[in-house]
């Protein structure tokens, strides 16, 4: 779990080393929170509350309050409450009226949704580029990348490249109401796609499956093999979603 000192509100140490906003900080480190990036304020709010939430650090259920988003997180109040509206937005966090803002959990009806919206869609698009002449240069890069380095990259990053390739897929669809899809559906894949990539042999999987995706695609048959993917990585979902 990540761990962190705040003080004076706006410097935080960490007591290992860590990425934040695309910087490596080394343990023992200590930054100044907004130095590091020209985001605008609410979405360095915004990432700091996800990435909370992703390392466990705020669990499902937890109240967050502007008081604990200053003293743990170092966040003001107007950057608070823009990345409230964002997060809640995207179904991270949820607010009951004259009680509080709590870090909304994961349910079994939000994994069939995102998979039958998935399941609808992505056989659709590889129907699609088969008869495109595209090209599958980004899909080669990034599943080479994963496969070597499949055992230093973090479970981040390697759930930021799965979820690169899949948004490469619609990319190349050219289709903008299909990427702003991806865009709504992956932030819901990365909220316990995450605990799915604790399990090293889940990793293989999926880079094995990558590859055979960009094969079919080639050949031209890949809906079959994507829809196994799919099927699969569904599956990893629900067993996980289940032991929490």
């Amino acid at each position: 779990m990540l761990e962190y000192i705040i003080y004076d509100s706006e410097y935080i140490i960490y007591s290992e080393s860590y990425i934040l906003n695309g910087y490596q900080i080394q343990g023992g480190e200590t930054v100044k929170l907004y130095a590091m990036s020209t985001k605008p304020l609410k979405v360095q709010a915004m990432e700091i509350l996800r990435d909370a939430i992703i390392d466990g650090v705020l669990k499902d259920g937890d109240m967050i309050t502007e008081k604990i988003a200053k003293e743990r997180f170092g966040i003001s109040r107007t950057p608070f409450r823009e990345a409230v509206q964002i997060l809640e937005a995207n179904n991270w966090l949820y607010t009951i009226p004259y009680t509080g803002t709590y870090v909304k959990p994961i349910t079994m009806e939000d994994i069939d949704e995102v998979f039958e919206m998935r399941m609808i869609v992505e056989p659709a698009i590889v129907k699609h580029l088969q008869n495109q002449k595209v090209s599958f240069e980004k899909l080669y890069a990034l599943t080479h990348h994963m496969e070597e380095h499949i055992g230093e990259m973090s479970d981040i990053e390697f759930m930021s490249e799965d979820r690169e390739y899949h948004a490469e897929l619609y990319r190349l669809t050219n289709n903008k109401r299909l990427i702003s899809t991806y865009d709504e559906i992956s932030e819901m894949m990365l909220r316990i796609g995450i605990h799915v990539l604790f399990k090293q042999d889940r990793r293989l999987e999926v880079v094995e499956e990558h590859w055979a995706i960009i094969r079919a695609l080639e050949q031209g048959n890949g809906e079959e093999l994507l829809v196994s993917h799919l099927k699969k990585t569904k599956q990893s979902f629900i067993e996980v979603y289940q032991s929490i």
